[in-house]
This record gives structure tokens, C-alpha cells and sequence, in this order.
């Protein structure tokens, strides 16, 4: 996996088998499927990774991410949040090393001094990540179109700025 010529990546992220964790990589697939992406964006499902999306992030340009959090919002509320308003860490601290947070991996970039000029975080406020094997919850599935609508409007937006 590495970035487009472009440098735009679309990144899904998050777990299909709890429930609400799976909205990322499910976002990502409506949106592969969708005619109005620009030409030349990359899109990666990339599931619970972690550290292994770090150059992934590090080669792009412009990052457009699509996740599940707990802002404590209502369940379903979107939430776009660009650059330095993604906090670095934000819920609970993991139990182990084993435990990599998204934000873990863009404050590794951000180490590392190769952290894309800019990215956009689309969120989805989860209802229920425990539902081991369960599907999205109605309110978070039904905030997925506007969710892919918001991404798209991002994306467009990049594409006309070059």
C-alpha cells in the first residue's frame, strides 16, 4: 500500500466484527463504489492496522478519514474535525502496547515529521461497539450518507485546489 501520485488518501479505519467500530471500513466501501470520487484518490479499508498504516499516512498529501468516536454526542451525530482540532489522544488510554489508537498513529507522523498538510476526520458519534459481530445500529447506519456526501464535499474541494 502506498499513497497516489495525487497524494490523496481516503482511509477507513475501525473493526467489522463490534458493531459501530465498523463504520469506517463499511464508509469506505460505500464510497469505492461511489462515480463522484475524483480521479487519482486512493481509498484504503484500513480495518484495525494501527502502526502498519504509518507510511500510508506519512506519503500523503491530503488524508480524508472516516471513523466511529465518543465525543459523549448523540448517537449517530457526524462530527468533521480538520487538522489541529483531530485531538492526538481522546477516550481511554489503551490497557497495552498492543493497543494502537488512529491517534496514536497521526501523533507517530507527526514525530516522524512527515504528517500529510492536510487532514480531515469525518466521525460518526458510536452507539454500541460491543455488539461482537453485530451489525452498524440504526442511528449510525443511518448517518452514513450524509457522512459519504461530506466526504466527497471535501474531496472535491482538495481537487479544485490542486
Amino acid at each position: 500500500m502506498s499513497a497516489s501520485a495525487s497524494g490523496t488518501v481516503v482511509l477507513g479505519v475501525g473493526n467489522l466484527l463490534w458493531g459501530d467500530e465498523g463504520f469506517g471500513p463499511r464508509a469506505v466501501a460505500r464510497l469505492m463504489a461511489a462515480e463522484q470520487v475524483p480521479a487519482g484518490v486512493e481509498i484504503f479499508d484500513g480495518g484495525t492496522q494501527g502502526l502498519y498504516l504509518l507510511p500510508i499516512i506519512q506519503a500523503a498529501r491530503r488524508l480524508l478519514v472516516f471513523d466511529c468516536v465518543d465525543f459523549g454526542a448523540a448517537a449517530g451525530r457526524i462530527m468533521v474535525l480538520r487538522d489541529g482540532e483531530i485531538p492526538v489522544f481522546f477516550g481511554h488510554r489503551p490497557l497495552s502496547l498492543h493497543q494502537t489508537a488512529f491517534t496514536d498513529v497521526l501523533a507517530a507522523a507527526e514525530l516522524t515529521g512527515k504528517m500529510p498538510e492536510a487532514v480531515t476526520l469525518v466521525g460518526v458519534q458510536l452507539e454500541d461497539i460491543d455488539a461482537w459481530g453485530g451489525d452498524l445500529t440504526p442511528a449510525v447506519d443511518g448517518a452514513m450518507d450524509e457522512a459519504i456526501r461530506i466526504g466527497l464535499e471535501e474531496l472535491a474541494a482538495w481537487a479544485t485546489k490542486g
